[in-house]
């Protein structure tokens, strides 16, 4: 490796390392203000857990990695997290770390043009990624973010320096808390409940962490100030309270399947369950034409969505556990 790859190494991995450290520690120290958050789309109380789940795993997979840019180690550990993905918000979150990759590569340092595309394609990844996408989660999060950026790219003197994308972190992590309070607003289960949405909220703890590394800082200890429901009691009966989705089981698997495969399965799904995520995993189909599929449902029964999942290819992974447990929380 020549003297200027390393250069560019250091720059590229330290800080993307950097990253998920300071966003795996938030998210472990909020954890429990993220599970009581969950009220949407079940209060099943583990939004902190699932999320803190894939950062771990993307962490843990940055530190064995040998690569030297920036979209093959974020390929790499959205690969890995998505093995690890568990829930819609541990998966969404993977998938947003995959989709960021490919307009990485090939970069070693992080611009607020090359943000702005990464952004881009990660938004489209997670939309596509779920059957029944829905305003006022996340995703809400991660277009207001995305629409920031755009505007910063175009309004930037100078794109390619650091003074730009510095200011441009900063600017799109307080439009990312706007869109978090005005997710109360937004959902009519977290209007009802008073609270902002679970997922929305560790977005932006993950965002305050890019911002963080990428500008030498530390996490903003004030972020989640005022937010409505990260103090005292749960705002919404716990899942499986008056039946609400009692019998309803989580299941979380891996399958080798083709496209027009993965649209007939998630069809099928559609059909036996709630929040459904399809997404790839693998960048590249084998010589076969097949990829990688992590598949996320809320089953009404697990025979039907299980004999679904297994006629439609092979099945390399697979648990299924209750959604409302009546054990401790997550």
């Amino acid at each position: 490796m020549s003297e200027q790859q390393q250069k560019g190494r250091i720059r590229g991995h330290a800080a993307i390392h950097r990253w998920f450290v300071l966003a795996e520690q938030a998210l472990r120290a909020h954890g429990e203000s993220l599970n009581r958050l969950n009220v949407f789309p079940v209060a099943d109380s583990d939004t902190g857990a699932n999320m803190l789940a894939t950062m771990t795993a993307a962490r843990q997979a940055i530190e064995q990695s040998s690569e030297d840019d920036l979209g093959a180690l974020l390929a790499t550990a959205g690969t890995e997290a998505m093995a690890e993905a568990r829930g819609n918000s541990g998966t969404l979150l993977a998938v947003l770390l995959t989709g960021f990759a490919e307009p990485l590569h090939g970069h070693e340092r992080l611009t607020i043009d090359v943000l702005d595309q990464a952004l881009e394609h990660g938004s489209v990844r997670a939309w596509s990624a779920l059957s029944d996408p829905v305003a006022g989660t996340m995703l809400s999060v991660l277009d207001a973010v995305r629409s920031c950026a755009h505007q910063q790219v175009v309004a930037a003197e100078e794109p390619e320096s650091r003074a730009a994308l510095i200011e441009s972190l900063e600017s799109m992590l307080a439009v990312a808390r706007n869109a978090v309070v005005a997710t109360e607003t937004e959902l009519e289960a977290l209007t009802r409940a008073g609270v902002v949405d679970s997922g929305g909220t560790g977005l932006l703890i993950v965002f305050d962490a890019l911002r963080a590394a990428m500008t030498g800082t530390e996490p903003d200890s004030d972020l989640l100030k005022g937010l409505h429901g990260l103090d005292g009691e749960r705002a919404a009966q716990p899942c499986g309270s008056s039946g609400q989705h009692e019998d309803y089981v989580e299941i979380m698997c891996t399958v080798r399947l083709d496209p027009l495969g993965a649209a007939s399965l998630r069809h099928q799904l559609d059909e036996v369950g709630e929040s459904v995520i399809i997404t790839p995993v693998d960048a590249e189909a084998d010589d076969r034409g097949m990829y990688r599929w992590r598949i996320h449902v809320h089953a009404a029964t697990e025979e039907e969505a299980s004999r679904a999942i297994h006629a439609a290819g092979e099945v390399t992974t697979y648990t299924a556990a209750p959604l409302c447990s009546t054990e401790a929380e997550h």
